[in-house]
Order: C-alpha cells, then sequence, then structure tokens
C-alpha cells in the first residue's frame, strides 16, 4: 500500500516485486529535483515529532502503548540529538559547507547515500533510533520489517510527513519494506544498493546480513547479540534509584540488549541494606509489570520461565515471583547455568568483593548499569571496560539510546568525511 510521504511494500515471501520495488524507488529518488534540506531544518522537523509523539497524536495511538515508545519520543527531542551529534562532530557548520579546521585545511561531511537497516524481529522500534540519526544527517533509507512484525514505522512516517514540508521530505526518502526473512532476492536488492547496511537481530540475522553481496564501499554497523547486568550497592542505592532500575528490566521485557539479566548486589542476605533492597525491588518490579503492558506469552515463553524457575529452585535459589509467569526475582549465590533471563526475570546475586564477580561477567557484555561509591565506580568501571563493557548508565537509562553505541560511534559512519586543501593567503 501507499501513503503519503513513504512508500510501504508488503508483498509475500519469494515475490521478486520487493527488490524491484526497491529498484524503482530508488530510481525515483535520484530523479526527483527537490529540495534536500539542511541539518538545522531537518533537526527541527525530527523535534516536531518528539512533540507529536509525547502529545499522543491521534495516528500514534497503536503505537504510544508499545514499550520503548516513550524513550524514542525522548530521543527525538532536539536538543538530544543535537547533543548526540556534537559528540562526534564538533563542527556542525561541516554538515552544511566547508569548515576550516587548520590553517589551510577543510572539511566537510557528506551523506553517504542510502542507509539500509533491517530490524530486530523481537524489538522493532530500535531500528527507528538508527534512521532517525541517518535522516537527520541526510541519507535515504531503507527500513526491512519481518513479514511476522507488527508495522511499528509507518505511523511514524505518517505523523511526521504531517508535521511540515521538511518532514514530508524525510519521510519520502524512507522507504518501508516488509518481506520473509528466506525471501532472498529482497535482501540481496537491499544489500547491493546500500552504502551502509546497518543490522540490528541475533547472531543468525547478523551473520545472513553480513553474507549478503554489496558494494566494495558500503559500511557495515552490526547491533549484535549482546547480554547486560547491573552492580549495585544495597548500602547506598535510593528507593527511588531502586524504582528506576526495575524500568530498566520491564520495558521491552529484557528482549533489549540493554536490559539487565544479572544484578550483582554488594550485601549480604539477612543484613539490613540488602534486605530493604530485595524487598523495594520486588515490589518495584511488581508494581511495574501490572503498570506496564507486555507482550502475550505464548506456550514456549511460559515453559522457559518455569523451567528457568525450576532450575534456580533445583540449584539451592530462592524465588520471588507472582501468582503466573509476569516477572520472577532469583536470589541466587551465583549465576544459575543455562537459566535464559528473559520476560522480567532477574537473577541477583550478592557480593562483597568485586574480585568475586568477575569470573561471571558474560564475555559479550553491553551495559553495565551502576550505582556505587565515587571511589568504587572509578576503580570498577576502569577495570569492568577492559573487559568489554560498553557503557556504564544509572539506574533507569539503561535503555537510553546513545552514542557511542556497542562501542560504535553511529553518526560517523553515515557520513562521508571529505578534506580540502585551502590555497595559501596572498602574500
Amino acid at each position: 500500500m501507499s501513503h503519503k510521504g513513504v512508500d510501504m511494500c508488503a508483498v509475500p515471501c519469494g515475490d521478486a516485486s520487493v527488490g524491484e520495488k526497491i529498484r524503482k524507488w530508488l530510481a525515483s529518488q535520484e530523479k526527483e529535483n527537490v529540495e534536500s534540506f539542511g541539518y538545522p531544518q531537518r533537526l527541527a522537523a525530527f523535534h516536531k515529532l518528539s512533540r507529536a509523539m509525547l502529545m499522543r497524536d491521534v495516528k500514534l495511538d497503536g503505537l504510544v502503548h508499545l514499550s520503548g515508545a516513550a524513550f524514542l519520543a525522548s530521543f527525538l527531542d532536539g536538543a538530544h540529538l543535537e547533543s548526540l551529534i556534537r559528540r562526534e562532530i564538533p563542527h556542525t557548520d561541516a554538515l552544511e559547507r566547508f569548515v576550516r579546521i587548520e590553517e589551510r585545511k577543510s572539511i566537510r561531511l557528506v551523506r553517504r547515500g542510502t542507509v539500509c537497516h533491517w530490524l530486530a524481529g523481537n524489538v522493532p522500534l530500535l531500528g527507528a533510533f538508527s534512521w532517525a540519526l541517518s535522516a537527520l544527517v541526510g541519507n535515504r533509507n531503507i527500513l526491512r520489517l519481518s513479514s511476522r512484525q507488527d508495522d511499528v514505522v509507518t505511523p511514524i512516517m505518517d505523523v511526521l510527513s504531517d508535521l511540515d514540508t521538511v518532514g514530508r521530505r524525510i519521510a519520502a526518502e524512507t522507504l518501508v519494506v516488509r518481506f520473509d526473512r528466506d525471501d532472498s532476492e529482497g535482501h540481496r536488492a537491499m544489500s547491493q544498493n546500500a552504502d551502509v547496511r546497518i543490522a540490528w537481530g541475533g547472531r543468525e540475522a547478523i551473520e545472513t546480513v553480513r553474507s549478503l553481496p554489496c558494494p566494495w564501499h558500503c559500511e557495515d554497523v552490526l547491533m549484535g547479540p549482546r547480554a547486560s547486568i547491573a552492580v549495585i550497592d544495597a548500602a547506598s542505592i535510593t528507593e527511588g534509584a531502586i524504582g528506576r532500575l526495575a524500568t530498566d528490566v520491564v520495558f521491552f521485557d529484557q528482549m533489549a540488549c540493554s536490559s539487565p539479566q544479572l544484578l550483582f548486589v554488594r550485601g549480604r542476605p539477612g543484613h539490613d541494606a540488602f534486605d530493604r533492597f530485595l524487598d523495594q525491588f520486588s515490589s518495584a518490579i511488581a508494581s511495574q509489570s501490572g503498570a506496564y503492558r507486555r507482550h502475550r506469552l505464548d506456550a514456549s515463553e511460559t515453559y522457559q520461565i518455569e523451567l528457568d524457575r525450576a532450575r534456580v529452585v533445583l540449584s539451592g535459589g530462592e524465588l520471588r515471583r507472582d501468582a503466573n509467569t509476569q516477572w520472577t526475582i532469583a536470589l541466587v549465590s551465583c549465576p544459575v547455568r543455562g537459566v535464559v533471563g528473559m520476560n522480567r526475570f532477574v537473577q541477583v546475586v550478592p557480593f562483597e568483593s568485586f574480585r568475586a564477580i568477575w569470573e561471571f561477567f558474560p564475555a559479550n557484555l553491553q551495559t553495565c548499569i551502576v550505582q556505587l561509591g565515587a571511589t568504587d565506580l572509578v576503580d570498577f568501571t576502569e577495570r569492568a571496560a577492559l573487559l568489554g563493557v560498553c557503557r556504564f548508565p544509572l539506574p533507569g537509562e539503561g535503555n537510553h539510546f546513545e552514542v557511542p553505541w556497542d562501542g560504535s560511534l553511529l553518526v560517523s559512519r553515515f557520513l562521508r568525511w571529505v578534506t580540502r586543501t585551502d590555497p595559501a593567503p596572498a602574500p
């Protein structure tokens, strides 16, 4: 179907018209002689989109209740986007023209061209974060949704195209396609026309994208499978921070790589500080699990939760849980092997010395939420960074998309960096 500002393609697996639609759309983009609009105008359009999402625009009724929509709205705030750009680009004027950076050297930042995004099957909204940064600096974008996913992108494009001429142009530069994972022709058509490929998802999805033929100059940005944890001092964390930590667990149902599966808590069971933390955390998880809607668990997910609970009990751990399968907190002396840690299932591991927990850190760590004293924070994060942790947010910020992400500076990879040597001043 087609609608204002964006072309939506939804065809069955194996239908060659997916690739043909992509090629025709790209050809039409090249032929259009329209004003592209610069960085300041695009930034303002995204800020308007953020306001519209926060005001719960009627066209977003089906999206605003989706887990993570509030994070996206905050991410699109103009001041926030500008701060992310400036982390990588101190001279933002170079997005508009050549800017002198040395006595006889100037630099210009130019869009890469076409950025293709393969959205994660479990949290498709994450792809909107990479799309926003890419579109902000002027790229065309193709976003691929699985044929099994609900469309969480088109409602955003509808609202964006109604905001103003700049929003309409950004939406027109975005193609949303929806096809099955086995549609090799559709995948190849995206990849062969990509100047940047960005893939979200598990190992199989990432490796599938990497194996596709692409132009030699194509840049790959891979947001693959990661694990996240939290390291907390029970004696210093406040009740408010405990509530925010629960939010990190509840949002996305731990399907985002940034959601913690393991909580290492300094203290010992039976001591006041530790028991207070566990009581308040359990209460916060229970309350928020009731307040925030979640996806409907299928039979395999329900079975996995019950299986994980049984593993904890058989290993000597203790459970705090609801009457069904909405949330689970497992108090264990060390992480229980085989526990998946999804769908609001958290293992809480007490510790007294950092030396006791290093061995339990997963090899593919992305996020480590921290609440520690000042000295401990410096010592701990220095060592943990060397072990592979990419980011150390505070409680409540675990799922905030930021730059760098997974250790990668995204905006820089959406741009071509052009240098110019300027003539010497006349004598």
